[in-house]
């Protein structure tokens, strides 16, 4: 629905919305809604296992935009229920910010598409005994990854019940590769590789907060751009949170004309 006119981008974005949430859609509860006049990918998760209601969209231009975003959005102020939305455009005007901060949401943080050359990338996983990256191939497993991510996250754009799906999606055809870091026998920190053509995606680095700030989780994105070119990528991506940006920089992420920013509407419940 959103183009960029550049494949890799617009892979990128691609996964992006279908793995943001439920990719099994809670078989059917989760009601999607793509609004092709507007521009809008909207996923409504009230009636699901789902916590993530949220709309995906480039910029708002046009009254018919406005007035839509508006309904939408009344939708979930009115019952004080938890809402996101996501702009994705090439610039980062965030023309619409007044708009959304009138309709009751706060601007949580801009994300940065970004992108690496496996090519320049050489760095091998540091050596330690205690630690092991385990493959998530069991029910027990996709649990741990669930703890890990929900301590490690706000969850303005990660739906929990996904992970349960991809493990199921996994059973059937392999999608991605989805593992956990352990010390110890205990789990610390999780990522995700997905296998797109012609281009690898990482996602869902998550570190357990007694764990954080002891480099794990550059270990795990290490680890999985080495299962990228163990798997003959050429090319691997990801969308940055402004805390990961360093880091990513610093192992040759370069980043990309494409902005993530997000909009937040929060409830206690």
């Amino acid at each position: 629905m959103l183009n960029f006119n550049d494949e890799k981008l617009n892979k990128l974005v691609a996964n992006f919305i279908h793995y943001m949430v439920d990719p099994k859609h809670d078989d059917g509860n989760q009601f999607i809604e793509i609004d092709y006049k507007n521009f809008f990918h909207h996923i409504d998760s009230r009636e699901s296992k789902s916590n993530l209601n949220i709309v995906i969209s480039s910029h708002l231009t046009t009254a018919d935009q406005f007035a839509k975003a508006g309904e939408i959005i009344d939708q979930y102020h009115v019952n004080k229920t938890p809402f996101t939305w996501c702009t994705i455009t090439v610039d980062n005007n965030q023309v619409e910010k007044s708009f959304f901060e009138k309709s009751g949401l706060q601007h949580f943080e801009t994300a940065l598409g970004m992108l690496i050359d496996l090519a320049t990338f050489n760095t091998p996983n540091r050596e330690n005994p205690d630690e092991q990256f385990q493959e998530v191939t069991s029910q027990t497993t996709v649990h741990d990854v669930v703890k890990v991510v929900n301590d490690a996250f706000d969850l303005s754009l990660i739906d929990l019940a996904k992970y349960q799906s991809i493990w199921e999606l996994n059973q059937v055809q392999k999608i991605s590769y989805l593992t956990i870091l352990t010390k110890n026998n205990i789990p610390v920190s999780t990522g995700n590789l997905y296998f797109e053509p012609e281009l690898a995606i990482i996602d869902d680095i998550a570190t357990h907060s007694n764990h954080q700030k002891q480099g794990y989780a550059k270990e795990m994105l290490i680890h999985l751009l080495n299962q990228a070119k163990q798997a003959n990528y050429q090319t691997a991506g990801l969308v940055a949170t402004p805390d990961g940006l360093p880091l990513y920089e610093k192992l040759g992420f370069k980043t990309q004309k494409l902005y993530f920013n997000v909009y937040t509407m929060h409830y206690s419940k």
